[in-house]
């Protein structure tokens, strides 16, 4: 079977726009990035496309936390491949070796480290919240 990929990507993402109302913040995720608002550049580096991914950060209300917004559509080769860190933290102005970066899968984690990064798992954060409540 051959498939498009940025077919399929985009239904993806329309079907993802859908569940918007249910879209939930990972709390531990944006209590960094609040606290770090306005005091470190930060960026959004995402596998997502543009759209979609500015809908869930409207939709967070924190679509203007951040100084750059990367999807997969402003790279050539998006994660696994280091490019969507690297642009963003080109467009900060941060060296990836000053820079964190948390992922919730295991392509965008090995992105990551490509990048030489300090990787997050947020996984491991909802793991620990999850066995704290």
């Amino acid at each position: 079977m051959t498939l498009d990929p940025l077919a399929l990507s985009q239904e993806k993402e329309a079907a993802y726009l859908l569940l918007m109302p249910e879209v939930k913040p990972v709390e531990q995720v944006v209590t960094i990035a609040r606290e770090h608002r306005g005091k470190l550049p930060m960026a959004v580096a995402t596998g997502g496309q543009r759209h979609c991914t500015t809908q869930i950060l409207e939709h967070l209300g924190i679509a203007d936390w951040f100084e750059a917004l990367v999807t997969s559509e402003d790279v050539e080769h998006p994660k696994p491949a280091p490019d969507t860190f690297l642009k963003a933290a080109a467009l900060i102005g941060v060296a990836p070796e000053h820079c964190r970066a948390y992922e919730d899968t295991d392509l965008g984690m090995e992105a990551i480290r490509a990048a030489g990064m300090e990787a997050v798992d947020v996984r491991e954060l909802l793991d620990q919240q999850s066995t704290q409540a």
